[in-house]
């Protein structure tokens, strides 16, 4: 799925001057961690959001400071995604 987002022409200047080809992957990311912090979206999805490893992930996270206490449904979530993608 592709998703777009309008901002003003005024912010797109500043943003694009500061992170260059790099704006992209930043609202990414940016998205990644306050989908996570909200608990819409596991550390598992992280991962596949942001194309890394969930060790990867995990380690993102916690430089984000975007660790939560690991809930039974997180894991349970991660553990069928992984098995998931073992069988593909």
């Amino acid at each position: 799925m592709t998703l777009e987002i309008s901002i003003p022409d005024s912010i797109a200047d500043v943003l694009r001057a500061q992170l260059g080809a790099r704006l992209e992957q930043k609202a990414k990311e940016d998205l990644a961690v306050q989908w996570y912090r909200d608990g819409l979206i596991t550390s598992g999805q992280v991962a596949e959001l942001l194309g890394t490893s969930w060790s990867e992930a995990q380690a993102f996270l916690k430089e984000r400071e975007a660790g939560q206490s690991l809930a039974i449904d997180d894991v349970i979530a991660d553990a069928d995604r992984l098995r998931e993608l073992r069988r593909q």
